[in-house]
C-alpha cells in the first residue's frame, strides 16, 4: 500500500474515532444531567432531550435479542471497515465518506450495546412523534441518506474508480 493510501485510511479512521467520541460524550452528558426517563424541553412540544435506554435496534425492534444485535453490529462494522481498506482508491472520496460516517454510528451504538446491554438515546423530536434517537443514529441515517442519493442519482460518479494518484 502506498503512502497516499495510508494517509487516506488514517484520516478516515481518525474521523471515525472523533465521531465516536462525540457520540459517547453526548450520551455520557445525558447520563450525568438527565435521569433515566426524564425529559428537558429545549422547545416545548417540538424538541426535548429525553433519557431513554433502547434494548433493541432502531425503534426498539428486536428488543431482547442482545447477542443477535451484537453479532449483526460487529459483522456490519467489520464489513464496512474491510471495504474502506480494500477500496481506498477504487471508491471516490464521497462514497468512502458515507461509509465512514455510517461505520462511526454503528460502532458508537455497538459500544453501548456491549458495555451496557442497551443503547442510550436522547433526542426526542416530538413535533412528529418520532422515536427517540442519538448522535450515532444520526450518523447512520445521514450517511445512509447521502449514500443512497449518491448511488441512485449519480451512479457513474459513485461507482467510478478513482485515479490512483488523486
Amino acid at each position: 500500500m502506498d503512502k497516499k493510501s495510508v494517509i487516506r485510511l488514517v484520516t478516515e479512521f481518525a474521523l471515525i474515532v472523533v465521531l465516536i467520541a462525540v457520540d459517547q460524550i453526548s450520551k455520557r452528558l445525558v447520563d450525568i444531567y438527565i435521569p433515566l426517563g426524564n425529559t428537558v424541553p429545549l422547545w416545548e412540544g417540538v424538541f426535548h432531550l429525553t433519557s431513554v435506554h433502547n434494548k433493541g435496534a432502531a425503534f426498539g425492534m428486536l428488543a431482547g435479542s442482545f447477542w443477535f444485535l451484537v453479532a449483526v453490529r460487529i459483522i456490519a462494522s467489520m464489513a464496512m471497515a474491510f471495504l474502506l481498506v480494500k477500496n481506498v482508491y477504487k471508491w471516490p472520496v464521497l462514497l468512502r465518506a458515507c461509509i465512514t460516517v455510517i461505520l462511526a454510528g454503528a460502532i458508537g451504538n455497538l459500544i453501548d450495546q456491549i458495555a451496557l446491554g442497551y443503547v442510550r438515546d436522547m433526542f426526542d423530536f416530538r413535533l412528529i412523534n418520532f422515536a427517540v434517537f442519538n448522535v450515532a443514529d444520526s450518523y447512520i441515517t445521514v450517511g445512509t441518506f447521502f449514500l443512497a442519493v449518491l448511488v441512485i442519482f449519480f451512479p457513474h460518479k459513485a461507482l467510478k474508480e478513482e485515479e490512483k494518484g488523486s
